[in-house]
């Protein structure tokens, strides 16, 4: 085979890995998210009074 091929086949491979890779984050995140807003839930807690971070985010949006 040509270098070009065994190029392309490397990178093509690489852009798969990638995918693979930030499917399985992406994937992971939105579980621990829907996870911890079930917590949330279930102890009766607002997300503002449990993260400082959402606190600030909704006083700046009203």
């Amino acid at each position: 085979m040509d270098d070009k091929t065994y190029l392309s086949i490397a990178y093509l491979g690489m852009i798969f890995g990638l995918a693979i890779w930030t499917w399985t984050v992406v994937s992971r995140s939105r579980n621990m998210e829907q996870r911890l807003e079930a917590m949330e839930q279930s102890l009766k807690v607002k997300s503002t009074d449990a993260d400082s971070v959402a606190a600030i985010d909704s006083s700046e949006q009203s």
